[in-house]
């Protein structure tokens, strides 16, 4: 492997990809899945498709400052890219940039919790594993330095395969005075979501999505690799992700594609509007057709797929949905759900359609600016990652990215999990709260939470 990569040096530096041998592969994957999960700097794992995608080590990373959006990233992304070498014939395994960001960089409060996330960031793996069905690939990516020789490649390399194939340190809780604030207690939040209620019966706006935090024991860091395990098994239809960055790991199961990109095909939907699932077989199907029925369900809906029509058509060379909702059903929840699908125009780049997209009226609101300045004023929480894109972008622009949702935040601090609720004409401030609850339970389930 050394004198492959040594053998690609020239007068600058750049990011060379190639195949793993199976004998490493078999050594990073010997401890089982959890200890990969648990040691993995990213993943991106859809269970349903049988497909994963586990990061480890880090070949390269770009952060942007806590202010700065998203698109701020496509302009090193695509250096970086145009400048590497790819000498793995296996697509599964290409690199990747994998990472995400802020919901709002704008936002007016801040956590210190979220200082080492940046406003985005992205990691290239130093290895990638990748499952597509039974099978198991893999490839590395190291930045190989201008004249740099075998010898001096191979012993950066044997660093590196030896970091990946054992658990980070434990770090130790922070005692309880470094804990962020203690979030509002729910009879607050219900308050908030009644004034947001009464502002959009004065036509201050159509719908404010406010979301709510709560501080819970759990597992530190140790733990995670069974609960993103859990998470796989549980909500199989989501993509099942996690990102590490210092002593810190954001990690959830989302039902919500934002957006994704193909050789120019497009793919986005819109999920809006729920009904808690029930146990009894009769009483769920019920609720599916009560959900489908409900006009206010059906009018939160309808801001997230009007919305989205807008932002893509001006990208798209064509763009169709559906003219009803479907169903889409999860472990715990039924949502609404209208899938978009198109082409892109010549030069688009995935950040262009995320940059575009983002904040869909799911988990903003809508009109989009009254809704964030309602969010500012109302949540009084940092969402940091919360409801932010999440996802990655392979070195020719494609990629996928979903709505970093049914997450949680869990650090050498303690755990935070967040949840949010769509307010609109007709929400019940009660109900709201309970709609919270039930997006809560994955993360507290796969957490051990209490």
């Amino acid at each position: 492997m050394a004198s492959q990569l040594a053998a690609t040096s020239t007068t600058t530096t750049r990011l060379v990809t190639i195949d793993l041998p199976d004998p490493v592969i078999d050594h990073l994957v010997a401890g089982g899945l959890a200890s990969l999960r648990e040691r993995a700097t990213v993943t991106w794992e859809k269970p349903a498709q049988q497909s994963s995608l586990f990061g480890l080590g880090t070949a390269a990373r770009l952060i942007g400052d806590r202010d700065s959006a998203l698109g701020d990233a496509m302009q090193p992304i695509v250096e970086l890219s145009t400048s590497a070498l790819v000498l793995s014939d296996q697509p599964v395994t290409r690199p990747r940039f994998l990472g995400g960001g802020r919901f709002d960089p704008a936002g007016e409060v801040w956590d210190p919790a979220w200082a080492p996330f940046g406003g985005w960031q992205f990691v290239v793996p130093c290895f990638l594993l990748a499952t597509e069905g039974g099978s198991l690939l893999g490839s590395c990516t190291m930045s190989i330095h201008a004249r740099e020789t075998a010898t001096e490649i191979e012993a950066r390399l044997a660093n590196a395969l030896d970091a990946a194939s054992r658990p980070e340190p434990r770090t130790e809780r922070a005692s309880r005075g470094e804990l962020a604030p203690t979030p509002l207690d729910p009879r607050e939040w219900g308050a908030r979501v009644a004034t947001a209620i009464d502002e959009i019966e004065r036509g201050r706006y159509k719908k404010v999505v406010l979301a709510r935090r709560t501080n819970v024991e759990a597992l530190t860091r140790d733990g995670i690799g069974e609960a993103l395990g859990n998470l796989s098994v549980r909500y199989g239809n989501c993509y099942v992700f996690k990102f590490r960055t210092g002593d810190a790991d954001w990690l959830g199961a989302t039902p919500e594609l934002l957006v994704a990109l193909e050789g120019g095909a497009v793919r986005a939907a819109s999920l809006a509007g729920s009904r808690p699932r029930k146990t009894e077989r009769n009483e769920d199907r019920l609720q599916v057709s009560n959900l489908l029925a409900d006009a206010k369900e059906r009018a939160e809906h309808e801001y997230v797929a009007a919305a989205l029509r807008e932002a893509l058509a001006p990208l798209c060379t064509d763009l169709s949905a559906p003219p009803e909702p479907a169903v889409m059903t999860l472990a715990n929840i039924h949502h609404l759900y209208t899938p978009f699908e198109g082409h892109v125009a010549l030069g688009t780049h995935l950040l262009d359609l995320v940059t575009a997209i983002h904040p869909t009226p799911a988990v903003g609101g809508w009109p989009r600016a009254e809704a964030m300045a309602a969010i500012n004023r109302l949540e009084q929480l940092d969402r940091g990652w919360y409801a932010g894109p999440i996802g990655w972008i392979d070195f020719s622009g494609d990629g996928e990215f979903a709505v970093a949702l049914r997450s949680g935040l869990v650090s050498s601090t303690g755990t935070v999990l967040f949840a949010g609720a769509g307010i609109v004409a007709g929400s019940v401030p009660a109900e709201e709260l309970a709609e919270t609850e039930t997006k809560l339970r994955p993360l507290r389930d796969a957490l051990g939470a209490c």
